[in-house]
């Protein structure tokens, strides 16, 4: 299954993005906590080089506990920053505001030894569609200064947010990247509520998702959907399109003639695992976090090869048609 979402809002919000970087002493990316690195862009990376850092992984409330606490802690031993909470909790932006000061103490020193006293931090606040970037300003700002919604692409456009005296924020339009080499970074992309419903084969994904729940969190399908309802429990190698059936009759979804629809389940289980009603899961995997970096870092430096070539074609292109201009037929007196 290949699911791969790049519209063309998303190629004009990252040149918003490259065009105000230098306007910003930091960078909040804020990732899902159940996808904590399938969320990372790695176009954010090669952005923002140089820039420092606060990963906030957004929705822990959703998230597998052991999980979330094993991804900080691979996050810190990297010397990131790192936070985990529920974007709404003031306890979370607190800490955020505690990070930025430390993540900015060299540039605060800087400025004290210039002269330079109570200029504000500025952040750049950026992630992946729906990931909750106004959710998490507003929780910030103690009000609602961004838009908000379960959807993606609710924020378009370029916004900043004074915090207090001490911190500005620039809400950026979430972006994905131009392709997906992993097609599992698609599927649990597609899972988290981050690509619109619009363009995903719902079938695919929700079989995908079954086998994932039967492998890594065993009962939770049995609980959620079949035995509560049926008072009974699938087997332990059933399929994944005999639970589907499993599923839609024990939820009454049914079609005309009495026919489990299946359609209506895996609609069910994927508006189920975008909004956490599942149960607390993590669709990424510790284990797997330094192989995923790797991968992720590869698409940044291709990223930033394919940036550096294309301002090179724009600029050789940009002089040739002045060459051109000038190379105009010669005047002849009439």
């Amino acid at each position: 299954m290949d699911v791969q979402w790049y519209p063309g809002h998303m190629t004009k919000a990252r040149r918003m993005m490259e065009e105000n970087i230098r306007l910003v002493d930091l960078v909040i990316e804020l990732v899902d906590a159940r996808i904590p690195l399938s969320s990372r862009n790695p176009d954010i990376d090669a952005l923002c080089k140089g820039k420092g850092r606060i990963v906030f992984l957004c929705k822990a409330d959703l998230a597998d506990p052991v999980k979330t606490e094993a991804f900080l802690e691979y996050f810190r031993q990297k010397g990131m920053f790192a936070v985990a909470a529920d974007a709404r909790e003031k306890k979370a932006a607190d800490l955020v505001r505690r990070f930025v000061q430390e993540a900015c103490r060299e540039k605060i020193a800087r400025d004290r030894a210039r002269g330079i006293v109570g200029r504000p931090l500025r952040a750049m606040v950026a992630g992946i569609p729906n990931v909750g970037k106004s959710t998490f300003i507003n929780s910030f700002a103690g009000r609602a200064g961004a838009k908000t919604g379960n959807k993606p692409g609710v924020t378009r456009g370029k916004q900043w947010i004074r915090i207090g005296g001490d911190v500005e924020l620039l809400d950026t339009p979430g972006i994905l990247w131009p392709k997906f080499d992993n097609p599992l970074i698609g599927i649990r992309l597609a899972l988290s509520g981050a690509i619109r419903d619009e363009i995903l084969d719902k079938h695919e994904l929700a079989v995908w998702l079954l086998g994932f729940l039967q492998k890594e969190y065993p009962g939770i399908i049995e609980n959620k959907y079949i035995q509560n309802a049926a008072g009974e429990t699938p087997g332990e190698e059933e399929t994944a399109e005999a639970l589907l059936l499993r599923i839609a009759a024990a939820r009454k979804l049914l079609m005309k003639g009495g026919e489990p629809d299946t359609e209506r389940a895996c609609s069910m289980l994927i508006d189920d695992c975008k909004n956490g009603r599942i149960g607390r899961i993590s669709l990424d995997d510790p284990a797997q976090a330094p192989a995923m970096d790797e991968e992720r870092i590869r698409a940044a430096s291709q990223s930033e090869k394919q940036k550096t070539a294309g301002r090179k074609n724009y600029k050789a292109g940009k002089s040739g048609r002045k060459a051109s201009e000038g190379r105009g037929k010669p005047w002849k007196k009439k």
